[in-house]
């Protein structure tokens, strides 16, 4: 087949051929048709004979129109040349060359990923502006310096030996700053045809960030039901014994010990409408909806209210009130202020042995007044003490009561940050803890405002 073909074209037309390229004076000055022309001959050739390894035959056309059409072909493959000698096809073809690198490069530099080429060395040969802007211009270097400011090549993390050998990886890396990238690397010839892996880094800290705070909500969605299931629970079993015991008619029970029992169904009933009201009360915050509508109020008569309350509940502890003097009144919702009180005296006694003493106090200090609620418990250990703020956080000191969500101090938090007061904790073990808080003071005149 290719020796017909080369007959072929051997007997082609020169005067068909010259109308589809004109003829161009050669260096003797004498005019000759298709000058250069072996080259392209030579590629028509390969195509004929790809096209007869197939068993597919040429069909028997005129040679003036077979002939245009494997130059129709050449055109179509290799682009429009004019006509020249070999020097004048060298050069065209560089310009082709070039036109593609350049217009590769500018592709290169208009992408917001990040785009290094590094080669066998381990030397990176180009960044593109996007990668200069995010680890600076790192041309010449080695990646394992540039990137990692590592000594020597990163063995465990590199993936340079398998994408030299073919393969394409993808895979994410999170650097010291906190920055995590999407890496894909491929491999490619650089334009001295050596082995290189072309390397693209898209930013994705955002999104893993995201994916990070997923996980930790699902994570606190299962530590809420685990602990409200076992938290209701227990009172309720217990509500329930004490019950069915008083309705048994073979048993009867003294005056003293029905009122025990009594006293019993009591506490676990206050025990629950903590629970549920913590629910609640964090629930609303979470949303939104819960929204402090700031008066004018005594903060004396709110802590009076509230340590009278904690005084019926928590009979065995010692409660007492220490006011500064003509306290100013404060700008707040003095409900939620008796909801961030009580959490705190809870929190106090289920840490402290009955018998103990619960101090609440306040003063006046640059232009806040400043709450305290100290008591004479275990203590928090100070690595904890940044942490007993967190939802669902019970720390590791055991309770003195049984109970607890973990959302009592998280709610005080959420509360006296929307009054725009500050909440924290000083303590030292087995010598108690106190809980500070402070509330703006409300200016003359100032009337109903909600936030």
């Amino acid at each position: 087949m290719i020796r017909r073909i080369t007959d072929h074209v051997a007997r082609m037309d020169s005067e068909a051929c010259g109308q589809l390229l004109p003829d161009t004076p050669s260096r003797s000055g004498k005019t000759r048709a298709l000058p250069g022309l072996g080259w392209p001959v030579l590629a028509a050739l390969t195509v004929c004979a790809v096209l007869s390894s197939g068993n597919i035959e040429a069909p028997d056309l005129p040679a003036t129109t077979f002939s245009i059409m494997l130059l129709v072909t050449l055109g179509v493959t290799l682009g429009p040349f004019p006509g020249g000698n070999e020097s004048e096809w060298a050069r065209y073809l560089e310009r082709v060359l070039r036109s593609e690198r350049d217009r590769l490069v500018g592709m290169l530099n208009a992408m917001d990923e990040g785009v290094a080429l590094i080669g066998l060395d381990r030397k990176i040969r180009f960044v593109n502006p996007s990668m200069a802007r995010q680890f600076g211009d790192g041309t010449g270097h080695y990646c394992y310096e540039h990137l990692h400011h590592f000594e020597e090549p990163c063995n465990d993390i590199c993936k340079l030996p398998r994408v030299l050998r073919g393969a394409t990886e993808r895979w994410e890396y999170t650097f010291p700053d906190g920055r995590t990238y999407e890496v894909i690397g491929a491999p490619f010839a650089d334009s001295d045809q050596a082995p290189c892996m072309l390397a693209t880094f898209r930013n994705v800290t955002q999104r893993k960030q995201l994916e990070l705070e997923l996980i930790k909500l699902d994570k606190l969605k299962s530590d809420l039901l685990s602990n409200v299931s076992h938290e209701l629970r227990s009172p309720l079993t217990s509500v329930k014994g004490i019950i069915s015991s008083l309705l048994q008619d073979d048993i009867k029970w003294d005056d003293e010990t029905r009122k025990m029992l009594l006293i019993g169904i009591s506490e676990e009933t206050d025990r629950l409408a903590s629970l549920v009201t913590n629910l609640l009360n964090m629930s609303k915050l979470e949303a939104g909806v819960w929204r402090p509508e700031k008066d004018r109020c005594s903060l004396s008569e709110v802590v009076a209210e509230t340590v009278e309350r904690q005084k019926w509940v928590y009979k065995n502890h010692l409660f007492e009130a220490e006011m500064e003097t003509d306290l100013p009144d404060v700008a707040a919702d003095s409900n939620q202020i008796k909801q961030v009180l009580v959490n705190l005296l809870e929190n106090a006694a289920a840490y402290s042995d009955e018998g103990t003493k619960i101090t609440v106090s306040a003063r006046r200090t640059n232009g806040e007044v400043e709450v305290r609620v100290a008591d004479q418990g275990v203590g928090i250990a100070p690595e904890e003490l940044e942490k007993v703020f967190n939802k669902f956080y019970r720390g590791a000191q055991r309770r003195r009561r049984p109970g607890g969500t973990g959302l009592g101090l998280a709610i005080c938090q959420s509360i006296v940050a929307a009054h725009g007061g500050r909440i924290w904790a000083e303590s030292e073990l087995g010598r108690g803890s106190t809980f500070y808080f402070t509330l703006p003071v409300s200016e003359a005149g100032e009337t109903r405002t909600e936030v």
